[in-house]
């Protein structure tokens, strides 16, 4: 069944996860991540970020969390910290979403980004490492990405067809910011472009829970 997950910034005691339902299948294979897109380029740019499961124990976090002490929660009236823990932060951090714009509204910030379509890039601030948006399959965002990368816990069960892998995401912990291609015209070769096996991860995950013509089913 897998178990549920909450993507927590904690530097910022906020967290996010789907309204009806935290299963991970259920942050990746829905619309859900153009909410962490929004987040990521917005308050929490460049802040560290973890997924976490509900079977996360205290003791087994990624050292990108532990070495700033971000896995200790302190609230008034406690006399002890309390740790990095998924029903912790449900009770003591607060909950961001946005909410779904009604059919046939448009924002200004839309309507500009339809006009003058720009190539977004995730970049891993603390790995130096960046992904272009428009070499994803179809349909698939940044936001998809990083789901894909930061979740961190004890257990293994995600409840996706071969993806217990990632329970132990490689990026857990780090900080990432959205920006526009230009943006990378001045890193003078320090920032490596993640690997091209990133499609045929997403190309695996996506087909185990669609089937083969997922991308059709996708899009639709």
């Amino acid at each position: 069944m897998g178990q549920y997950w909450l993507v927590v910034c904690p530097s910022k005691r906020e967290y996010t996860t789907q309204p009806f339902g935290g299963k991970l299948s259920e942050l990746l294979f829905s619309s859900w991540a153009n909410i962490l897109c929004e987040l990521i380029e917005d308050e929490w740019a460049g802040t560290p970020l973890i997924c976490i499961g509900d079977y996360l124990r205290p003791d087994d976090l990624p050292a990108t969390i532990q070495q700033d002490n971000l896995h200790l929660i302190y609230s008034e009236g406690d006399t002890i910290s309390k740790p990095l823990r998924y029903d912790i932060v449900e009770e003591k951090f607060k909950l961001c979403f946005y909410e779904e714009e009604e059919e046939g509204a448009a924002t200004i910030s839309a309507v500009e980004a339809s006009v003058n379509p720009k190539n977004r890039i995730l970049r891993n601030l603390t790995a130096k490492q960046y992904v272009w948006e428009d070499k994803l399959p179809s349909g698939i965002t940044i936001g998809d990405i990083v789901v894909m990368r930061i979740c961190w816990s004890s257990e293994s069960s995600t409840g996706i067809e071969g993806g217990k892998y990632l329970a132990k995401g490689d990026w857990a912990g780090h900080e990432f910011d959205i920006v526009d291609a230009d943006m990378l015209e001045n890193t003078n070769g320090e920032w490596e472009d993640v690997p091209g096996d990133t499609r045929d991860e997403v190309q695996d995950l996506w087909s185990s829970h669609f089937g083969e013509n997922w991308e059709t089913e996708w899009s639709a």
